[in-house]
């Protein structure tokens, strides 16, 4: 069976194979390969805070279909017919925040001020509709569950994304998640899809100030998670799904 890149960004519909990550926790990817997926390893930018150099959701955004807006410090990640634009991401903050939007399904989450346009217009073109919030790290911020249902801490997120009929939503304290550098890290940072309705987590979610009410959320939504026992929740800058088992959709 061939492997083939997801078509909707972070939504695989099967077993994922590989994904992007950063360089920087050999825990977590052993933790991976042990499940069998690939981890195509995002290296520090010299352009950015040491905290968020080399994290796949600051220097990386799926469009689908393995098409890619990159940084330019990762062109040598991605062969040529996957990169659709190449973008200077920097610190500080905004200019960090281009590519650090969440495509959730039928939405995009992001501060439209900071998005790359490229970003807005492929939205656009997709008939996804934006939620604006004023967190500019928006894919930090949030933990995609599964299609138009995630996990925040973000006020912001959770208040917009309550408006909206479609969409379901968890709000939980911050605090729980480690980012070396920071004050503490994100939850949507911290974590990935590896397979439809299927979470994984960087740490141990017992961790979590808000774990029970996280694993009844997950539980209502029909899905699973695997994690990593007696590790701290750590921010990593997402585990992006990039390519799953079979040509589906």
């Amino acid at each position: 069976m061939s492997n083939t890149f997801l078509i909707n960004p972070n939504l695989p519909c099967s077993d994922v194979t590989d994904v992007l990550v950063s360089d920087g926790d050999s825990v977590l990817i052993s933790a991976l390969a042990d499940l069998g997926i690939n981890s195509l390893k995002m290296y520090k930018s010299p352009n950015l805070d040491i905290f968020c150099a080399n994290h796949s959701d600051i220097l990386v955004y799926h469009l689908g279909n393995g098409k890619f807006i990159i940084d330019k410090t990762a062109v040598n990640a991605f062969k040529s017919d996957n990169i659709s634009e190449i973008v200077n991401v920097c610190s500080p903050y905004p200019c960090d925040c281009l590519l650090n939007a969440a495509d959730i399904g039928d939405y995009i989450i992001c501060n439209s001020k900071i998005t790359h346009k490229s970003i807005l217009k492929s939205a656009e073109e997709q008939n996804k509709k934006i939620i604006n919030v004023n967190q500019g790290y928006a894919k930090c911020s949030v933990c995609i569950v599964k299609r138009n249902t995630v996990i925040t801490d973000d006020v912001s997120i959770y208040q917009e994304c309550e408006k909206v009929d479609g969409i379901s939503v968890l709000l939980v304290s911050k605090g729980s998640v480690v980012l070396k550098g920071q004050n503490y890290g994100f939850l949507g940072g911290a974590s990935g899809q590896i397979g439809e309705n299927k979470l994984f987590f960087n740490g141990d979610l017992t961790y979590h100030k808000d774990y029970l009410a996280i694993k009844q959320f997950l539980s209502y939504h029909n899905v699973k998670y695997a994690d990593i026992k007696n590790k701290p929740l750590t921010d990593v800058g997402s585990i992006i799904p990039i390519k799953q088992k079979g040509n589906t959709e």
